[in-house]
């Protein structure tokens, strides 16, 4: 039976992911790690779950994981002072005490990073970071890779590229644009000339599910491995404008050029699937088109922020 660790359940990912855990393997234990565990608790009613509050080290330490799956985090679209504060504290100092808690666990062995593709503005060559989020998700696989070290435990990075479906906690771009089928108003946007990996968060929940589902993850995978969650092609902003068009049978009411680019904006940015490893069989499975049909149905059908 595995003992896992789960932080950031509750966010876009975990709300998916959880679930499925439980339901792909019902003998594991889960506890999850939450600012407030009111949330947790009312979305994950399983008997296999525990929901405690941020770094309650005793029961982390009784909990005694196995692997962390580190999905916590806070993303910025601006440099804004006030955000600084709030985005260090959950993307470095959090994860930093975290891991100083879990390396004291004597069964912990895996900690499954979360990256960001916006790290690799110029490319996945190296981390050239182009937000202050980003650059506090680099900084933290500084301290991840100094407490491997320390404490003896291994560590991954997963990086999922632009995910979309499911049921987001927050508007993203594809809300944005589905959102401008047939409406009054036209929404303003950038040039859409950025070039995207969409991946179904489907795919991105499958991808855990295979590295639990490994017999061995702790020997066989290399240690700092990173994994690039995509397809592997990419889609301007403004060819996906097109083919939501051509799947509703609707026109997107968009003023390109509306907004400006960000600072540093990132024009491209397609996954390398093919530097993925072969430790960890996995791929993106389902295709734009389909996920594109499927979310545009579910998005008409009901309110998609209205918890």
């Amino acid at each position: 039976m595995k003992r896992l660790i789960i932080t950031g359940a509750t966010g876009f990912i975990g709300r998916l992911l959880v679930p499925e855990i439980i339901k792909q393997f019902p003998k594991i234990r889960i506890l999850t790690i939450n600012k407030h565990s009111g949330k947790a608790v009312h979305l994950f009613p399983f008997e296999q779950c525990e929901h405690i509050e941020n770094l309650q080290i005793e029961l982390i330490q009784r909990f005694n994981p196995e692997i962390a799956i580190h999905l916590a985090t806070l993303n910025g679209v601006e440099n804004c002072y006030s955000c600084i504060k709030p985005m260090i504290e959950t993307n470095i100092t959090f994860g930093t005490e975290l891991l100083n808690i879990l390396g004291d666990c004597p069964d912990f062995k895996l900690f499954v990073n979360t990256g960001s593709f916006s790290e690799y503005a110029s490319g996945t060559e190296q981390i050239c970071d182009a937000y202050l989020y980003a650059a506090t998700k680099s900084a933290f696989r500084v301290l991840l890779a100094y407490y491997s070290r320390l404490k003896g435990f291994k560590y991954i990075t997963a990086t999922p590229y632009s995910v979309y479906g499911g049921r987001p906690t927050v508007k993203r771009l594809m809300d944005y644009l589905v959102d401008s089928l047939n409406a009054e108003n036209p929404v303003a946007m950038t040039g859409g000339e950025q070039v995207l990996d969409f991946i179904h968060i489907i795919d991105v929940v499958s991808f855990f599910i295979t590295l639990l589902n490994h017999p061995t993850p702790f020997d066989s995978i290399q240690n700092g491995e990173e994994y690039y969650l995509g397809t592997g092609t990419g889609t301007s902003i403004r060819q996906l404008a097109t083919m939501i068009e051509d799947i509703s049978g609707e026109k997107c009411n968009i003023q390109w050029g509306g907004r400006p680019y960000r600072a540093q904006d990132i024009m491209y940015a397609v996954a390398p699937t093919f530097d993925n490893q072969g430790v960890i069989d996995w791929k993106a499975n389902i295709s734009l088109r389909e996920g594109l049909a499927s979310f545009i149905q579910n998005f008409k059908k009901t309110s998609m922020f209205n918890y």
